[in-house]
């Protein structure tokens, strides 16, 4: 049995077989070490690119609060001219206003004045005809100073 055993094995070339057999697993799990160690490698990589984002994320973060802040203030010293400019705008409009007002109030009193003074100068004209001649001969003899 055991002649033939030796026989087959030798006939077959089973040991041969069986060496080819046992290095492709060696050669496989070899393979799958060095595999291993590259993902382990491209798994570190990852995570040195990862901490790296997260650097430039943060860095980004800060440098946009630090825009938006410097755009804030500007936006507010910039509101806080033009409201400035309004209120000296309004102010000026008032005062403008304030004042035609008061021209407009002064006009219609001396209107008003001269109004009352002549109703007062014809009622007196028509009380006493004397005031007639009288004024007459007063703007006569004022008109004497005036050369022509």
């Amino acid at each position: 049995m055991l002649l033939l055993l030796g026989w087959i094995l030798k006939k077959f070339n089973i040991a041969d077989k069986l060496e080819a057999g046992r290095k492709s697993i060696e050669d496989r799990i070899t393979l799958a070490k060095i595999t291993k160690e590259n993902a382990k490698q491209i798994f570190f990589d990852v995570q040195e690119r990862d901490k790296e984002v997260d650097r430039e994320v943060y860095e980004t973060i800060n440098h946009s609060v630090q825009n938006a802040v410097i755009v804030g203030e500007r936006l507010i010293k910039d509101a806080e001219k033009q409201a400035e400019s309004y209120d000296k705008t309004t102010k000026r409009a008032i005062e403008t206003n304030i004042e035609k007002l008061r021209m407009n109030l002064t006009d219609e009193t001396a209107q008003e004045s001269i109004r009352l003074a002549k109703n007062h100068i014809v009622k007196q004209l028509d009380d006493n005809r004397d005031l007639h001649i009288r004024y007459i001969n007063e703007s006569i003899d004022a008109l004497k100073g005036v050369e022509f």
